[in-house]
């Protein structure tokens, strides 16, 4: 019987447990510790700048929404002062029964011109701890509006 050197020649030896480096090859594809942490802070800090911004958007979002309530209600105090044509100097002033965190205030004062009034109108609102408030001034003449100009409102008696 001859002997199976054939065998013998192909046998590969023995692999290690472990390898040399002492690292698992496991080991080599994961993540360390110190890469873990610091991926934590980033996702941490882009997070809050996130938060930040939206509660920044929400708070310019609510002023806009104010202001433009505010210039809203002061145009229509300016439309009443002249619908009503009776132009008077002094200081008038209330609160909007609709939303009572506005309040308004008038002040109609006499110019050099004979027979113009400077009307200046303030609406006020508080927004948190802030006081905010937004002024207009224009200038009338009593009778100025389309009822007292001579415009028909109304269509005659008679066809």
């Amino acid at each position: 019987m001859r002997p199976n050197r054939q065998k013998d020649c192909c046998v590969k030896p023995a692999r290690r447990p472990w390898p040399r480096s002492g690292r698992s090859a496991s080991a080599d594809s994961a993540f360390s510790l110190l890469e873990t942490l610091v991926a934590v802070a980033i996702f941490s800090i882009a997070v809050v700048a996130l938060i930040e911004a939206i509660a920044g958007n929400t708070r310019n979002q609510a002023w806009m929404e104010s202001q433009s309530r505010g210039l809203m209600l002061a145009q229509n105090i300016i439309e009443e002062i002249e619908y009503v044509g009776d132009i008077r100097v002094g200081s008038d002033g209330g609160e909007f029964p609709e939303d009572p965190r506005f309040s308004w205030s008038s002040d109609i004062q006499s110019t050099d011109l004979d027979g113009l009034f400077e009307v200046r109108v303030t609406v006020a609102w508080t927004e948190g701890q802030a006081q905010r408030d937004i002024s207009f001034v224009t200038y009338m003449r009593p009778g100025d509006n389309a009822t007292s100009s001579g415009l028909q409102t109304e269509l005659p008696m008679s066809y």
